[in-house]
Order: C-alpha cells, then sequence, then structure tokens
C-alpha cells in the first residue's frame, strides 16, 4: 500500500514546473549577531548559526556557514515545490541540526569506524536526527550567468545530496526503491541559485566522470536491472564496493535524469513510484510504467546520453531570503558540542559508556557551565545513573525553570527509573516523568524527541492512554516521518484509535524499509495482525513493550572525487597487468636466441 505522502509526491512530479515560474527579487540574507559577554579567550571556536529551518554549529566562519544556510533554505523550498509535502505541518516541524567541520577529523568523534573518504553523515533515531558535512571550499556567489557553467561547488554539492536525501526520508513515506532514492538526491545535488533564478539538471562532475569511464569500454559491474533491485552485493569491477556503489549513483542519476526530462516520462514516473508503493518489484513495476523491457533499458540510456543534458533554468516564486541569526558560544560550551551531538546519535553499548566516561571527565573542568552540566546529564540518563542526572536537573530547573533541554532530560530520568522499579516507586517516577515531559512539550511543541518520550510515559502509566498523547505521537511523526521509533509509534496509536487503515498504511514505509530489516519484519508482522484483527489490550501490551526496534539509522556521504580516482586506478593496473601478461605470453611464445655465456669468460652481455 502507499500512503498520502508518497501520492502527494508522485502528483507532483507531473507539476514539475510549478516551482519554475515568475521571477521575484529577492534581497540578501539578513543576519544578527549575539556576542558572548566575557574575555575573547573564553570564546569557543564553534558558534551556532539558526535559520527558518535549520541550527547550524560550525568551526568554520561566519562568512562559511551564511552562504551555506541561504542556499539550504533556498533548496529546502525547491523540494517542497516539487514535492508538494503537506504545508499545515510545516509550522510544526523540528528544525534540522546540522554540524559544519572545518575538517574532516571532526567526524570521526561522532561515530566509530567511518568508512573511508567519508565526507559527510546522516544520523537518525528516537534521540535525534542530525547531519554532518565538511568545509571542503569556499562558496561564491553566483550570477544569472554562471549557474550553467561554474565549477560544482563540493561543499555545497555533498551537503544538497545529503540534505536532498534526508527531505525524502522527511516528508514522504518512500523507502524503496533505493535507486529512486540516490537519484533524486544526486539530480539535486547539483542545482545551483542565484539570488533570482535556479538551474536544475546540471551533470554532478563524478558522475559524468564515471559516466564517460564506462562510454570508454571499461567493464561494469552493474545491469540495468541491478541498479532497479539494488543488487550491489555481487558486483565485480573496479574499486571494490566503493566503486560498485559510485557505479550504482551514477546510473541512478542518468534513469532520474531521463525520467524527468519530459511531461509524458514524469507522469510514468509518478504510475510507477505508485506501483511500487503498492507492492510491485522495481523492476516489474518499471516495465509496466514505462511499457519497456528492461533489457532495453541500457540501450534507451545511452541514446539519452548522446543527445546532451538539458538543464532547466527558472525564476522561482518563492525562494526565500535567508534569516540568519548568529551566537558564538563560552569556551566550556564548545567543549561539549560534539559529545552532545554522539549522543543523540544513539550510539551502542560500549561507545555510550566511552562517551559518558569522557564527558563526566570533561565536567569536571567545567562545573559551572550549563551545557556541561546538561550533556552529563543525558549521558547518565543513557548509560549511567539517572539518579545522579536528577539530583543536578532538578537544580538547574530550579535556576531556569523554561530550561527545555533540563526539562526534557529530567523527564527521561523519570522514566527511565520508572522502568527499573516496581510499586509505588514505579508510580511515582511515571507521574514525576509525565509531569516533566508535559511541560517540555509546552517549551517546545515541535519537539518529536519529547512528544514520543511522553507518549511512552502515557501509555506505561496508563491503561487507557488518553486521546492528547496518541494525537501527539501521530503529529510528531507526521513532521518527523524518518524516525522509524516515531513511525511505530504512530501506527500502534492509529490502531488502538481505531483507525485500522491509517495504521496499515503508517507500517507501509517501514515494512518496505531495506536498510532496517528488523522494523520492517516486525511491521509486516503487525500488518498481519492487523488483518487479521487484534484486540487493544494486545496493542498496549505491543506499545509497552518497546514497538519497532529503534536501531539508528545512519548515512555517510563519500568523496566522490576520490572513489573515481581509485576506480581509475584499478582500471589502469589492470590494463598493465594484461599487457604485462600478454608480452610475457608472447615471448614464450616466441623465444628470442639464448646466450649460453661469454666466451671471453667476463661479465654477462647486457
Amino acid at each position: 500500500m502507499f500512503n498520502a505522502p508518497r501520492a502527494a509526491l508522485a502528483s507532483a512530479f507531473i507539476l514539475f514546473s510549478v516551482g519554475l515560474a515568475s521571477a521575484q527579487t529577492l534581497g540578501p540574507a539578513n543576519l544578527e549577531r549575539v556576542e558572548v559577554t566575557g574575555r575573547k579567550t573564553e570564546v569557543s571556536p564553534w558558534f551556532r548559526a539558526e535559520s527558518p529551518h535549520f541550527v547550524v554549529y560550525s568551526d568554520t566562519r561566519e562568512e562559511d556557514v551564511a552562504p551555506l544556510l541561504d542556499n539550504l533554505e533556498k533548496l529546502d523550498r525547491l523540494l517542497r515545490d516539487y514535492t508538494q509535502p503537506d504545508r499545515k505541518s510545516e509550522s510544526r516541524e523540528p528544525k534540522l541540526t546540522l554540524y559544519y567541520h572545518a575538517s574532516l577529523s571532526g567526524l570521526r568523534e561522532i561515530a566509530d569506524g567511518p568508512p573511508a573518504d567519508v565526507v559527510g553523515l546522516y544520523s537518525s533515531c528516537a534521540a535525534g536526527v542530525q547531519g554532518f558535512g565538511v568545509h571542503l571550499e569556499r562558496m561564491a556567489a553566483l550570477g544569472d550567468a554562471q549557474l550553467e557553467k561554474s565549477p560544482l561547488n563540493d561543499s555545497l554539492t555533498y551537503v544538497f545530496e545529503a540534505y536532498a536525501r534526508h527531505f525524502l526520508y522527511r516528508h514522504t513515506d518512500i523507502r524503496t526503491p533505493a535507486w529512486f532514492i540516490d537519484g533524486f538526491a544526486q539530480y539535486f545535488s547539483s542545482v545551483r541559485f542565484s539570488e533570482q533564478q535556479v538551474v536544475v539538471g546540471r551533470v554532478p562532475r563524478d558522475a559524468a566522470g564515471y559516466l564517460r569511464f564506462l562510454g570508454s569500454g571499461r567493464k561494469y559491474s552493474l545491469e540495468w536491472e541491478d541498479v532497479l533491485e539494488h543488487r550491489l552485493s555481487n558486483a565485480h569491477g573496479y574499486g571494490g564496493e566503493a566503486g560498485a556503489r559510485l557505479e550504482f549513483e551514477a546510473k541512478s542519476w542518468l534513469l532520474m535524469h531521463y525520467l524527468m526530462s519530459s511531461d509524458d516520462n514524469r507522469k510514468r514516473l509518478s504510475r510507477y513510484l505508485l506501483l511500487v508503493g503498492d507492492g510491485a518489484s522495481p523492476t516489474a513495476a518499471f516495465e509496466r510504467a514505462f511499457g519497456m523491457k528492461t533489457a532495453d533499458l541500457g540501450r534507451v540510456m545511452w541514446r539519452y546520453g548522446l543527445r546532451g543534458m538539458e538543464v532547466l533554468r527558472g525564476e522561482p516564486q518563492s525562494l526565500p531570503a535567508a534569516q540568519v541569526n548568529f551566537r558564538t558560544l563560552p569556551r566550556a560550551a564548545g567543549e561539549f558540542v560534539l559529545a552532545d551531538a554522539a549522543l543523540k546519535s544513539c550510539p551502542g553499548r560500549e561507545a555510550g559508556e566511552a562517551l559518558l566516561k569522557k564527558v563526566a571527565a570533561l565536567a569536571a573542568r567545567f562545573p559551572d557551565d550549563t551545557m556541561a552540566r546538561l550533556t552529563l546529564s543525558r549521558a547518565q540518563v543513557d548509560w549511567g545513573d539517572p539518579r545522579e542526572a536528577l539530583s543536578r536537573l532538578d537544580a538547574e530547573l530550579l535556576d531556569d525553570d523554561s530550561n527545555f533541554e533540563a526539562r526534557y532530560l529530567a523527564g527521561l530520568a523519570n522514566l527511565r527509573l520508572a522502568g527499573r522499579s516496581e510499586g509505588d516507586a514505579r508510580r511515582g517516577y511515571l507521574e514525576a516523568a509525565r509531569r516533566h515531559l508535559q511541560r517540555a512539550r509546552g517549551l517546545n511543541p515541535q519537539s518529536p524527541e519529547a512528544a514520543f518520550a511522553f507518549f511512552k510515559a502515557e501509555v506505561a502509566a496508563s491503561d487507557a492512554p488518553d486521546d492528547a498523547a496518541l494525537q501527539g505521537v501521530i503529529a510528531a511523526w507526521q513532521s518527523a516521518r524518518d524516525v522509524d521509533a516515531l513511525a511505530g509509534s504512530a501506527a500502534l496509536a492509529y490502531a488502538y484509535a481505531g483507525k485500522g487503515d491509517d495504521a496499515y498504511r503508517t507500517l507501509g514505509s517501514l515494512a518496505q524499509n531495506a536498510d532496517d530489516r528488523p522494523s520492517a519484519q516486525w511491521a509486516r508482522q503487525w500488518q498481519g495482525r492487523l488483518e487479521t484483527g487484534v484486540t487493544r489490550a494486545a496493542i498496549l501490551a505491543e506499545m509497552r513493550g518497546g514497538g519497532v526496534p529503534d536501531a539508528p539509522f545512519r548515512e555517510w556521504t563519500v568523496d566522490k572525487r576520490s572513489v573515481l580516482q581509485k576506480v581509475e586506478l584499478s582500471s589502469g593496473l589492470e590494463a598493465a597487468d594484461s599487457f604485462i601478461k600478454q608480452q610475457q605470453q608472447q615471448q614464450q611464445q616466441n623465444p628470442g636466441p639464448q646466450l649460453s655465456g661469454n666466451p671471453g669468460g667476463g661479465a654477462p652481455a647486457r
């Protein structure tokens, strides 16, 4: 089955030019700064920037972050014009938090074992949704005449790629086919904006490089059916797994460009997405929607590539001039920026306990800093003794009753303690959790984390969860569809409220998520239970028991130029090896005259 966001996205592709209509004069980005009082040495190299849809923490420069946010806000508006998500939920959306690093080393503090050539990370779990990128080069403002010709800026390309992918996850239920998600991300990674115009459809540099590489007669790893079905595990080409991934991305981009190139193709793409949403395999759906055999797709793509790629230039009606507010951070607070981000990425036990030790040692150096106390409290709630966190949080709330983070963490601490207690002690902790979390929701209605925690406290405390808790978790999921734990809880809330069809459709996106097989299996099981009938008592037991597994979802962005260089090197080494073997075989088949020695008794002839 498919739900409304998939149908809305499919329909929006028919209206492809909706965002490319008429000109609107745009002013420059509006910038405001808030300074931290104190000596210059007490200011952290990290600062905070905020725009309508984003919060950025960065250790670069304000003049690097300002154009980043201006471009991201424009891309966000363009993607909304393309996909037509539910505009009613926009006011309830939480802002996406990004960490924009001055160097690659910062990414290694967030997660263990990043892949080679990594330049970005997207992390999603019940504790938060975050993005991480690296400043690779400065972003120059572009004039209208430069939009189609200027070299594509790597910093912007990789951030756009990751955000376009995140946008699909957050605003639609599409989790398959993988080629469409990647093709969508690559297609919008090369969008470029001037003050008044936008160009869509430029060829990403490294996708073009890989396609030229294949066009010169090199062997390929993936048939087009492999691309449609996302079969990468058996690929054996140049550059190993990373090379196969680059080929998949390049071909996904080419297919996406082709399908967006005409009204007829866009209508067929709409039908294709609906067919896949209804459960058809990507290959069968493609053949039905486009009326061609998969075996013919390679020839069609070859011809499309030969004729040249057209780009679209437009003057959108709603490109915003970003309102950006900057705030410097005290040195102490800056020390905890990445530790706090790592805790919100839902690390495993070993990494979480290591973070607790690190944060505790760091917090001892800054006992009077609010960020230090809150980060240590979060670490203790998740990986230590929540009672220690509670005493600190209670003191924090005495000083500032409106501190959302302290209120939310106090609710979580009580919820954790309730899970370890029985009888009156458990009831007391649950009541305190509900009180704190209700207050936290009032302080920050956009927080899906607070809504989810309140829902967990409510179902644990009551044999009949009230409508406010059910509607709260459903609304939180509608504004943050990229969190699987929220999707599972929203589905159960729908089912408990007697809205079986809504529950079944909500489970559909989880069931199709090939990146999280345990959650997909859980969703399919519950779809089956809904079909055969299930009691409210069983639904409540599942809501209390944990629901969908909350495994963190992490997606890395990789430097494609580096991968392409490795692919080309691997191809060159293979060609050299083949040439040497051929020469050796020829020498063996046609041996030259052999010298038995030097008659004069000297050294052998050279």
